[in-house]
């Protein structure tokens, strides 16, 4: 028996040796403000990756995109996207094909800016900004193809990518990938949480794992979660009163998630 127990013990410790570590809010500081009380940044460091997270209000700051294509330019760094934009931060968005073609929904400003790709597996993060205020969430490729192009052009800003990671407030079970990470949490509808790493790679089941859990057990408490494009492509840039910051990616890319200055509609 004293074998058997042995030996369970030590299966169980080198099956948590060798699941996928993700980063831990527990002893950490608090988001910080950057921009006043609407805009919050918090730095995570876990084992060689660095996570920057961003937290955002919508009721005080105005989420748009930024189109990288405008006189013959195909892509840009988020960096010069987001001083186009006269953002405080800029976040990488969609994927794009060898010729920095944006593929899936983008829009902005209650335009359209690109259609939306029938993928299943991807997903697009949309704002809408009515009466009641401005409102995050989620939808599935087959709920954004259910809607009438009347119902999408109404969205401040929409960005189609893939997987999600959260649904529900549960983590979804992906596909085990390593890679730089650039992804947006729904905490409630009017609070959003922008995330990008640097340094060693996050695998994507660690992601969706930590975006799930909920603040008290070391996670960011996400609704829901997306995964935009990542690897090389994965980019932030702030320039806020209380923090300036550049998470350079290896490339351009064709569009960019951009949290404007309080009380900007543009």
């Amino acid at each position: 028996m004293k074998a058997l127990l042995g030996a369970l013990v030590a299966a169980l410790t080198a099956l948590a040796f060798a699941l996928p570590a993700a980063p831990s809010l527990a002893s950490e500081a608090e988001f910080r403000p950057i921009a006043g009380e609407g805009l919050g940044y918090l730095r995570l460091a876990r084992e060689g990756t660095v996570y920057h997270l961003l937290r955002v209000d919508l009721a005080r700051h105005p989420l748009r995109v930024a189109d990288a294509r405008r006189e013959g330019r195909k892509a840009a760094s988020v960096d010069a996207l987001g001083r186009e934009a006269g953002a405080l931060v800029a976040l990488n968005g969609t994927f794009f094909d060898e010729n920095y073609r944006p593929l899936g929904l983008v829009a902005s400003a209650g335009r359209e800016l690109n259609p939306p790709r029938n993928v299943s597996w991807w997903a697009a993060f949309v704002v809408r900004e009515r009466k009641g205020g401005a409102k995050a969430e989620i939808l599935t490729t087959a709920q954004l193809l259910a809607l009438a192009p009347e119902d999408r052009g109404p969205f401040a800003a929409a960005l189609q990518s893939g997987p999600r990671t959260v649904s529900s407030g549960r983590a979804l079970k992906l596909k085990e990938q390593s890679a730089a990470r650039s992804a947006v949490c729904i905490t409630d509808p009017t609070h959003v949480v922008l995330v990008t790493t640097e340094g060693a790679p996050v695998e994507s089941n660690a992601l969706a794992a930590f975006m799930a859990a909920s603040p008290a057990g070391g996670g960011l408490g996400c609704e829901a979660g997306l995964m935009f494009d990542g690897g090389p492509s994965a980019q932030l840039w702030i320039q806020a009163p209380g923090l300036a910051l550049n998470v350079r990616g290896g490339w351009g890319v064709p569009n960019a998630l951009v949290v404007l200055p309080a009380a900007s509609g543009r």
